[in-house]
């Protein structure tokens, strides 16, 4: 029956579309997390012819027959990349993005032991000891190196204080003085569908499915535009009340779709029955 097939259909999708909800409700005290939305669309199956014969001298200039579709499809998701509210943390180490469509740049180690390059909006920076204690390396909260304007960013031991600017210098304080010892990397990347999850709140290109070089993808940041918040984070953008909005018509349209296998089930049956 088609009414099943839609139906089985539809709820396949509307299941990816709960999960989708679901993980932005689990995001939503994730610093810099972007909330994403799903698009839906009709899934045309095909078409029933309704007119039998030669039809030529008909004035109808549409096809014959009826379009008759299976359910629907999620068509794509897209990422809400409006500016969370900025959080002031003091923290030396925390800086937050104000602008759209900005990210810091992350030099990821993947599985076969490369580095992959990487985008995050989440400032909440730490500094990690290497070489035995005689540097420290400014990374994510996952121990992913920050990538800097002229790579990583290392901070020779012996300094009494750092902290981030406005501008993305890592300013650094030994003996009284204070000198800017890094900048981070911060590019702009307009088209933001092609950036693609992968975990720790992190997204990387996915350039095959845009079939556009990276480099007319990212823009890099001077410093001077940078217009990072110090001292601050950005809260996610995830709208609570919404989300659940959403999430709870999807579970009504889930079980909508559900009863209506249950009656074509029962009317399968009864069909059977007839027949025996």
């Amino acid at each position: 029956m088609r009414s099943m097939l839609t139906a089985a259909t539809t709820m396949n999708q509307l299941q990816s579309r709960m999960d989708l909800q679901s993980n932005n409700l689990a995001n939503l005290n994730t610093y810099g997390y972007k909330g994403r939305q799903s698009n839906f669309s009709s899934l045309l199956f095909q078409q029933v012819d309704n007119i039998q014969g030669n039809d030529a001298d008909s004035p109808r200039l549409t096809p014959e027959g009826i379009r008759q579709g299976a359910g629907s499809r999620l068509a794509h998701t897209n990422m809400n990349m409006n500016v969370g509210t900025l959080q002031t943390t003091e923290r030396e180490l925390d800086v937050a993005i104000q602008d759209r469509n900005r990210f810091f740049v992350v030099n990821a180690q993947v599985e076969n032991g490369e580095t992959e390059q990487r985008f995050t909006r989440s400032g909440n920076f730490y500094l990690q000891p290497i070489n035995g204690g005689e540097q420290s390396m400014l990374t994510t909260s996952e121990g992913n190196p920050v990538a800097g304007q002229n790579g990583p960013i290392l901070i020779d031991e012996g300094f009494d204080g750092i902290r981030l600017t406005d501008q993305g210098g890592v300013e650094v304080t030994r003996n009284g003085q204070t000198a800017v010892e890094g900048n981070l990397q911060v590019v702009d990347i307009e088209r933001t569908r092609g950036l693609e999850p992968v975990g720790a709140n992190s997204y990387r290109l996915d350039l095959e499915g845009l079939g556009v070089p990276a480099d007319e993808l990212v823009a890099a940041v001077a410093p001077a535009e940078a217009n990072l918040a110090p001292g601050a984070l950005e809260a996610s953008n995830v709208n609570f009340g919404q989300e659940m909005t959403s999430l709870i018509e999807s579970q009504r349209a889930y079980s909508f779709n559900a009863q209506a296998i249950r009656m074509g089930d029962q009317m399968m049956g009864l069909i059977g029955s007839m027949r025996s």
